[in-house]
């Protein structure tokens, strides 16, 4: 009986919002048990709508600036307006690197410092910082769930900062000079004040993609870890280990993005100057650590013209996921479009020229905690961040014109490091056969 009234105070909680969930906290013990199990706050996740991460009023790089960030309904058709949660108030222009299980998180320009942040619950915490000890500079790889320890987990890519002296240490004079070293990675967790480092990394020659996980393996379509191969690249998250994935048989220069397609790693390819986006979907019957890996093309996507405001900017299309109804959600270089897989036709094609920068992160509102890791210095990040209030309504001041749009948030990423060979991204995997 105990049990029946439990999945029925369950279904209850399940229809609150956050808000409301985590007050229910402080009823009694066993309300809190309930609330705070992990297959209730999984349930409560399933039953969010699902949103794409967007800057209303664009993403700027000045320091001072305070990009908003906001979720915006792929399936609703009104894309005029959009539901803002989020302000990034702090001055070390923070940007969103990654998004997983409700959980975003935040990267600081001093290619350092990174912030986990859960908006429906507004908790957030500053991970261990890898510099400027013992990096010069890191780099997020991914954010991933460790199903052993139960804890969020950030993969880096950190430059070792190496030191040695000018003097003999028994000189009064000495002077320490810093010299940056070979690059390794590096993972920091939301449940320790521990810095770990794996291993020897292959540099960053080509920047890490954004990634994908599925049942406990990231995905990344380009990673430093090919090195000089197109393989992408897989990552255990329960053993640490890599392995390559041969990519789809294409012939010809490629984007490439992965992304899950109902539980299935696919990949959407688009040949340079080519108005078609192919997507190919991993076989069950393969095995990805073969070195054949059984790869079907699913669907073959006509993309809109590209309405392009910097001629050196390269378009980028991308399959970001299927959301709800079977409609895969497509963005490109100023546009959303929704293709339904099963009956293979367009749903509907909107330009975000209205709608502002677009992250391409997806975000399900979630009851995850975010612990504090127990070390000074990563005390809980909320001053750096201001909250809205639950289903506020913004209406974007982007733009009013169709004609006119900002390039998204690769690009802004682009902008501010392209001087930089070594994290200038590689946005073309080459056929090098």
């Amino acid at each position: 009986m105990d049990s029946l009234v439990d999945d029925v105070l369950a279904e209850i909680l399940l229809r609150l919002p956050p808000k409301s969930v985590l007050r229910c906290h402080a009823v009694t013990k066993r309300w809190r048990r309930i609330a705070t199990c992990r297959t209730f706050v999984a349930a409560y996740s399933r039953h969010q709508r699902l949103e794409l991460l967007v800057y209303p009023d664009g993403y700027h790089l000045d320091r001072n600036a305070k990009n908003i960030l906001a979720g915006l309904d792929p399936l609703n058709s009104d894309y005029s307006g959009c539901r803002r949660f989020l302000r990034l108030d702090d001055g070390r222009s923070l940007r969103l690197a990654d998004s997983r299980d409700g959980l975003l998180l935040l990267a600081a320009s001093d290619n350092g410092t990174f912030l986990i942040c859960n908006p429906a619950t507004r908790r957030s915490a500053v991970l261990p910082s890898l510099t400027p000890d013992p990096c010069a500079s890191a780099v997020p790889s991914g954010l991933y769930f460790h199903e052993p320890s139960g804890e969020h987990r950030l993969l880096c890519i950190g430059r070792l900062q190496l030191q040695h002296d000018n003097h003999p240490p028994s000189s009064s004079d000495a002077a320490t000079v810093s010299v940056t070293g070979p690059f390794h990675y590096y993972i920091l967790s939301t449940g320790s004040a521990a810095v770990r480092r794996l291993g020897p990394a292959r540099g960053l020659g080509v920047a890490p993609s954004a990634c994908v996980a599925l049942a406990g393996v990231l995905y990344w379509s380009h990673h430093p870890e090919s090195g000089t191969s197109v393989d992408l690249v897989a990552f255990d998250t329960v053993s640490e280990k890599f392995r390559l994935i041969p990519r789809p048989p294409l012939t010809r220069r490629h984007y490439l993005r992965v992304f899950d397609m109902e539980g299935t790693l696919a990949v959407s390819a688009v040949a340079e100057g080519s108005l078609h986006m192919d997507v190919w979907a991993l076989e069950t019957a393969g095995d990805p650590s073969s070195s054949v890996a059984a790869w079907a093309r699913r669907l073959r996507i006509d993309l809109p013209w590209q309405r392009l405001r910097e001629s050196e900017f390269q378009p980028i299309d991308q399959a970001v996921a299927v959301v709800e109804g079977g409609l895969l959600l497509v963005v490109g270089s100023g546009y959303l479009l929704l293709y339904d897989v099963k009956e293979k036709m367009k749903v509907s094609r909107v330009y975000y020229g209205e709608i502002g920068n677009v992250s391409r992160c997806l975000y399900r509102a979630s009851l995850v905690p975010v612990p504090v890791p127990p070390c000074p210095g990563t005390a809980d990040a909320s001053s750096s961040l201001h909250y809205y209030r639950p289903d506020d309504p913004y209406p974007s001041y982007f733009g009013r014109s169709r004609d006119w749009f900002v390039p998204d948030l690769e690009y802004a990423w682009y902008l501010r490091y392209k001087d930089i060979d070594s994290l200038r991204p590689d946005i073309f995997v080459k056929d090098h056969s």
